[in-house]
């Protein structure tokens, strides 16, 4: 038969032993709870490290608006202002005027196409003109030329080419003329006088675009021809042209484009 004192020893013992126990349970639910906060800190380090990069890529897309910006700046095909021709006296060759106005930015050589139609729209001859390798933005130009094989022309279908955009080392050289005409036929009297921006002599032969035009300012017809000289710097270039084609029997007063 066991003493009062061991069983006081065991009673001990056994009330240590479960304050141990529950000591345990104690520190491990302490690390069990440390885990979620340690995954939970993990999760949040890892998206702030994700979030520059979609900020990045939300920044690359901001240049994508420079090709809309540089999209405006292209040349465009020019306005067709105004336009007219006129048969010969024998009605078997055409000339034709055509006026245009570059509406978009500068540009290097935009083109005119002109074709004549006959009374059913069908096609008869065509011609394209380049109007150079500088045309300044809202700038008037003129083309004229002839139709050799259109005796049946009823009307004249005009159309423009943008041509390109101008290069950056480019230097921009704006050429000026005026003319006046007397007489009419395959022989009349222009005279010429042109002048440069440019620095240097804009050598010869330069296209020199004519539209005439009547006594009620309409566009009856137009031609073409090359300067014989350069235009000097700082100077004037004044001569007589030879033309090609013909100016109808109503010109009264010519327009003039010079092409560099």
């Amino acid at each position: 038969m066991s003493s009062p004192h061991s069983r006081i020893a065991t009673s001990a013992v056994l009330f240590c032993a479960a304050l141990v126990a529950l000591a345990g349970c104690s520190s491990g639910d302490a690390a069990d709870s440390a885990s979620p906060t340690s995954a939970s800190s993990s999760v949040t380090t890892e998206s702030a490290a994700t979030k520059p990069n979609r900020q990045s890529a939300t920044t690359t897309t901001t240049p994508y608006s420079v090709p809309r910006t540089s999209d405006r700046s292209e040349p465009i095909a020019a306005e067709v202002v105004e336009s007219g021709w006129s048969l010969n006296e024998s009605g078997t060759q055409v000339s034709y005027g055509v006026r245009v106005r570059n509406t978009g930015p500068a540009a290097s050589f935009p083109s005119v196409t002109v074709t004549a139609l006959d009374a059913d729209g069908v096609p008869l001859e065509t011609k394209q003109s380049e109007l150079g390798s500088y045309v300044a933005a809202g700038a008037d130009s003129y083309i004229g030329g002839t139709l050799i094989n259109s005796a049946d022309i009823a009307d004249l279908q005009i159309t423009t080419d943008p041509g390109q955009s101008l290069n950056r080392s480019q230097q921009p050289v704006v050429v000026t003329g005026e003319a006046t005409i007397s007489g009419s036929g395959y022989s009349p009297r222009i005279v010429l006088t042109a002048q440069s921006n440019s620095l240097e002599p804009v050598d010869s032969p330069a296209r020199i675009d004519m539209v005439f035009r009547d006594d009620s300012g309409a566009i009856v017809g137009g031609t073409w021809a090359y300067t014989q000289s350069a235009i000097p710097v700082g100077g004037t270039l004044k001569e007589a042209p030879f033309i090609s084609g013909f100016a109808p029997s109503d010109s009264t007063s010519v327009e003039v484009t010079i092409s560099e």
